[in-house]
């Protein structure tokens, strides 16, 4: 049997751009949380946490597609292909694979992705004479196409000659056990994840909490205006001084990051072999830290 040969995409400029995107929205939203809390006009307060929570989203779309890339992979063997890019997995037998040639040799540009940087090409477009052409790629300059009966794959391997050359050897030799034709998505396996009922009531449970939280303190707020609220107490146990009521708003903004990293850390252990248990734990933290937090609010009312 001729032993699987895994090919990586280039990936050096997507880390950088990755983790820049990372880094930039990851201090926006610790600024805003930082600077929202010198505040004491109400209205600009509350505009800087719902900012932070703006920036939340694509600070974790930087980190997924950041962890995609460093985990992707093309594995080339007899029995077939198998494409990894993240939760996007898709296994070709290699019986289904009409043809394979370099993006560069078609006689017309091929479209990209809307949503696109270097290190995420992901995502499918029509592209006539092609059909559905699904980009699993980090870079246009390595592109190659793996043609299939229902749709084209565009992948970017770092050294694309090799590949190819691996490809030709495994087509003359034949395959004897073909893979299973298997295609996996996200929405799939969110889809596999929400069927199961303890994590379904976990996730949804931290998640209406959440926002209980955020409609507790947005009916508290207009009747602590001109008092104020205290946010905690001195080492002797006295109670801080008042501050504007509108910075109540900081615990929901802080349950609805808790939560959320507890949602993601969750949806990564959940697929990793034996790592079930620890993704009911992160999604039971994020069960208990909005609960925490709605006590906090209410004590300090």
């Amino acid at each position: 049997m001729l032993a699987a040969t895994a090919f990586a995409p280039p990936r050096r400029r997507g880390v950088i751009v990755h983790a820049a995107g990372v880094f930039i929205f990851g201090a926006l939203c610790a600024a805003c949380l930082l600077i929202g809390l010198r505040q004491s006009v109400g209205a600009y307060f509350v505009l800087l946490m719902l900012l932070s929570l703006v920036f939340l989203a694509p600070l974790l779309l930087f980190l997924y597609r950041g962890y995609a890339l460093l985990r992707a992979r093309y594995v080339l063997e007899r029995e077939g292909l198998r494409l990894r890019w993240g939760l996007r997995a898709e296994d070709i037998p290699i019986y289904r694979v009409e043809w394979v040639r370099r993006a560069a040799d078609l006689p017309y540009p091929l479209p990209q992705p809307l949503l696109r940087w270097p290190g995420g090409l992901l995502g499918t477009v029509q592209v006539r004479d092609l059909g559905p052409v699904e980009y699993m790629a980090a870079e246009m300059r390595t592109l190659l196409l793996v043609a299939t009966p229902n749709k084209v794959f565009a992948i970017s391997p770092a050294d694309p000659e090799a590949f190819l050359r691996a490809f030709r050897g495994t087509i003359e030799l034949g395959s004897i056990d073909p893979l299973d034709s298997v295609s996996v998505q996200p929405a799939a396996y969110l889809q596999s994840v929400w069927k199961d009922r303890a994590a379904r009531r976990l996730m949804g449970t931290g998640v209406g909490l959440v926002l209980l939280l955020f409609v507790a303190i947005s009916l508290a707020i207009p009747g602590r205006v001109e008092s104020g609220v205290s946010l905690g107490y001195t080492p002797e146990g006295a109670r801080l001084p008042p501050v504007p009521a509108e910075q109540m708003l900081l615990l929901a903004v802080l349950g609805a990051f808790a939560t959320s990293a507890d949602l993601v850390g969750g949806l990564f252990f959940y697929r990793q072999p034996g790592g079930r248990e620890a993704a009911y734990l992160l999604w039971a933290a994020g069960v208990v830290a909005p609960l925490l937090l709605l006590i906090a609010a209410w004590m300090m009312l």
